[in-house]
């Protein structure tokens, strides 16, 4: 009896330290810093535990100056708006995250505008991540534009480490696509090639002015989660 319960206070101890360190690693993180969000929380959606999962693979690794900002939402020219996933300003221009937290396998093509996603309880359509997040690179240009910035925005799609096996056929696309872990180095080698263009006071600018769409009117989160869910409705009719 005495073994049982001497096992039993092991096995807690090591799920403790393994909670505390966990917790110590998410308090440290951009993501916290950036979302104020508590771990828990995260932890409760896919969504923000991707996210979450994704920033931490960058924060360290990615070279040179950078900044990070979640969930913000731009405003369309035809009015509303559109939430995006990641949005790393760095002082060779901007990479826009388009974010999957998705187990499984996924296959697809970069110009086909449904990738399929593969379980065991079946497989299942989604709308291309890549055509889903050139729409947010469109309107982040636009946005940028109008205050007179002038930087290179570049699109990744980036698919959380638990998905098992990822085919996607690039097709010309230049989009990054790959799992969080090689998403560090294969953003390096694109920004390795280009040229600074934001100095300090230009990139504190540039997020300062991204970080106020992450803070939208009520209406706005209402009006984008109801399209959200129109789009997923109707794909599911189909």
């Amino acid at each position: 009896m005495e073994k049982i319960l001497a096992g039993i206070m092991a096995v807690l101890l090591i799920l403790w330290l393994f909670r505390s360190r966990r917790k110590r690693k998410f308090g440290r993180s951009v993501y916290r810093a950036e979302t104020g969000k508590r771990l828990k929380t995260v932890e409760k959606g896919k969504g923000t535990e991707g996210e979450y999962l994704t920033s931490l693979a960058l924060e360290k690794k990615i070279r040179g100056r950078a900044l990070f900002v979640f969930n913000a939402y731009l405003p369309c020219r035809s009015g509303g708006s559109t939430e995006t996933d990641i949005i790393m300003i760095h002082e060779k221009g901007i990479v826009v995250i388009e974010n999957k937290n998705y187990g499984g396998r996924v296959k697809g093509r970069a110009d086909r505008e449904y990738w399929e996603h593969v379980l065991p309880s079946g497989r299942r359509t989604f709308y291309n991540p890549v055509y889903q997040n050139q729409n947010h690179v469109r309107h982040l240009k636009r946005l940028l534009g109008e205050k007179g910035w002038k930087i290179p925005v570049m699109s990744a799609v980036v698919f959380n480490d638990r998905l098992e096996r990822l085919r996607v056929k690039r097709c010309g696309t230049d989009a990054v696509i790959c799992r969080s872990r090689k998403a560090a180095g294969k953003i390096n080698r694109r920004l390795k090639k280009m040229e600074t263009v934001l100095d300090e006071q230009e990139l504190e600018a540039v997020y300062g002015f991204l970080k106020e769409q992450t803070r939208p009117f009520f209406w706005v989160r209402s009006g984008q989660k109801r399209r959200v869910r129109r789009i997923r409705e109707g794909r599911k009719r189909k």
